[in-house]
């Protein structure tokens, strides 16, 4: 019987989150608090025992002022002596089922790993989102210019990372975080170990969402409310930090570094309306609870 959860099955959500991620079981409950409520959960019950389970969590795709309902599908995980029996397709077809009942177009997800792709594609997900990949190298930024005032770290509100994105995104058609979703992924990332650097100047406001481990830098998401400040800070915060290695994902079609990376496919979607292809239009998928 597939169903939603309740607040009493979060232990067995648990265990099997403990099973099928790296992610601290307290992860649960925190996900819970900011985000997601117990019923945004699908549960797979067979004799009383919980075996699989999917999370809905609700977004939008937005190009320039058009905005169409999507659902997230997250956390997709069956305990392993369960799994090959076609639970997961039907969690898939419930969770579908019920966000076209909440208005969704779309259905949205990131693999968790490359095999993956193709367990999704037969179920009519298509891999329309990329990510440019940009390795920096020796003298990449020789020439940009620096931040004129100083660079702030994990001090960036969530109004102020809301608009900066969508200010840089208005132009690319992309999946939209509302204001308390990002202040949630900013959380989760610095409880991770991971930074917001951000910057205000002249040529506009930056921030940039990063890692650091052992000289090794992996800038997840960098924009600017222009190409010029976001750059600027990128310079900026390479010169403070001196990562040994330093690569970062960018939209395939963005103005920052524009000639740069390799496209790396990173998400999928399987659309409700229309049988039509996203990845023409090369839309951006990033800060995902991937």
């Amino acid at each position: 019987m597939i169903r939603y959860a309740t607040v009493m099955d979060i232990p067995d959500i648990k265990k099997i989150w403990d099973q099928s991620f790296e992610d601290p079981l307290s992860y649960v409950d925190f996900l819970y608090d900011r985000v997601l409520s117990p019923n945004d959960t699908l549960v797979y019950e067979e004799d009383g025992q919980i075996w699989s389970m999917a999370m809905s969590i609700y977004c939008s795709f937005r190009y320039r002022d058009d905005s169409i309902p999507c659902v997230y599908i997250y956390g997709c995980a069956t305990v392993p002596d369960r799994s090959g029996r076609g639970i997961m397709t039907q969690m898939l077809q419930v969770a579908e089922t019920n966000a076209v009942a909440e208005g969704c177009q779309m259905a949205i997800l990131v693999p968790g790993n490359r095999s993956l792709f193709r367990f999704y594609g037969t179920r009519g997900y298509s891999p329309d989102f990329s990510l440019r990949k940009v390795k920096l190298r020796s003298g990449m930024l020789s020439t940009v210019t620096r931040p004129e005032t100083p660079i702030e770290y994990d001090r960036i509100s969530a109004a102020q990372f809301y608009e900066i994105r969508e200010k840089a995104l208005y132009e690319i058609p992309h999946i939209e975080w509302k204001q308390n979703q990002l202040d949630f992924i900013a959380a989760d990332a610095l409880a991770y170990g991971d930074h917001i650097a951000s910057y205000s100047g002249a040529s506009g406001s930056a921030y940039a969402l990063y890692s650091k481990k052992k000289k090794v830098m992996y800038i997840r998401e960098l924009f600017g409310t222009s190409d010029e400040s976001a750059t600027a800070l990128l310079a900026g915060l390479v010169d403070e930090q001196n990562p040994r290695r330093a690569t970062l994902d960018l939209p395939i079609g963005g103005g920052i570094l524009p000639v740069e990376g390799d496209n790396v496919i990173y998400g999928m979607s399987k659309s409700f309306k229309t049988a039509k292809k996203l990845s023409s239009l090369e839309p951006y998928m990033n800060l995902m609870l991937d």
